[in-house]
């Protein structure tokens, strides 16, 4: 065991540390003067130069990225050209809203995927009805799905406020928009691992055994259909990250994706990158996490990945 979490986490550091690197280059690339951003359009030559040499702007291109690396990982995402603030603690302010937020819609996801694959795979014949629901809500982007739930119980029906704010009503509607979308890859998943755990010989050598239908389901079939869902949750992850950004600017939750929205249109660099980093270290975090939580459940994962 503990050689596995070792094998994943120098997979997870080096996957931020790649990260970083993109981020840097993004940086360097991007046309524009970063000092000329920080001191403005009227700064003298002197001004842009003291800049230029606390940004180490006019060092070599492998010195500047070692500066940018040792800043970084001590903490140091850089200052935002917009607020006058250091990035992390800007990151750090929105943080908790985008957590509840993800870890809201992620357990409406895997609740109501997971309930629907199950009631799925019980029966003796495919729901198709349900599946043609599936595919139309994975055909669904994010923004469209939530422009609907905001018109239809913000302005038709105005059960929900449009105000914005981290309050629980004003959760329901962004949650329910990345949530719902998730749910039909679990649904699939949960159904898939069922139906195979169903038909598996040791499900048959418990019903010869005489068990009830409740004490294999629980014990046995649902156990064995639990890891890839557990591994795809550690996956959605990643994507909630991503879909999280449109999300929070349509429903006005104040969390990083709505920072990030905020420093594109400011062209604020060092707020935009920190985000990115920020969000890659969550995402390997998650998918550690979920690793761990499947190693512990189904330990040959753990043999197969050594």
């Amino acid at each position: 065991m503990a050689r596995y979490l070792i094998t994943r986490v120098l997979y997870g550091v080096l996957t931020i540390a790649l990260v970083i690197l993109l981020t840097f280059m993004i940086q360097y690339m991007l046309p524009g003067d970063p000092a000329r951003t920080i001191a403005g359009p009227r700064a003298s030559d002197e001004v842009l130069a003291a800049v230029r040499d606390r940004l180490h702007l006019n060092d070599p291109l492998v010195l500047q990225l070692w500066h940018y690396y040792s800043s970084v990982f001590t903490g140091d995402l850089g200052e935002s050209y917009t607020r006058h603030r250091p990035v992390l603690d800007l990151i750090l302010e929105r943080l908790p809203a985008t957590a509840l937020l993800a870890v809201t819609a992620l357990a409406v996801e895997m609740i109501l995927g997971a309930s629907l694959g199950l009631w799925e795979a019980l029966r003796p014949t495919r729901s198709w009805a349900l599946a043609a629901t599936n595919v139309a809500l994975l055909s669904i982007p994010p923004f469209a799905l939530g422009f609907l739930l905001l018109l239809a119980f913000g302005y038709l029906v105005p059960i929900f406020p449009v105000d914005g704010g981290t309050g629980f009503s004003h959760l329901v509607l962004p949650a329910l928009t990345l949530g719902v979308l998730g749910a039909p890859y679990y649904a699939n998943v949960v159904r898939d691992g069922m139906k195979d755990a169903l038909a598996s010989s040791f499900t048959r050598t418990a019903v010869a055994k005489g068990l009830s239908r409740r004490y294999i389901v629980s014990r046995h079939v649902v156990r064995n259909a639990l890891p890839p869902s557990i591994t795809m949750l550690g996956m959605d992850v990643a994507i909630m990250f991503s879909g999280v950004v449109f999300v929070e600017a349509i429903f006005g939750w104040p969390g990083i994706g709505a920072l990030q929205t905020e420093a594109f249109a400011d062209v604020d660099r060092p707020v935009l990158t920190g985000t990115v980093i920020v969000a890659a270290v969550l995402v390997v975090l998650g998918n550690l996490a979920a690793d761990v939580i499947r190693a512990f459940i189904d330990p040959r994962a753990k043999v197969g990945a050594l």
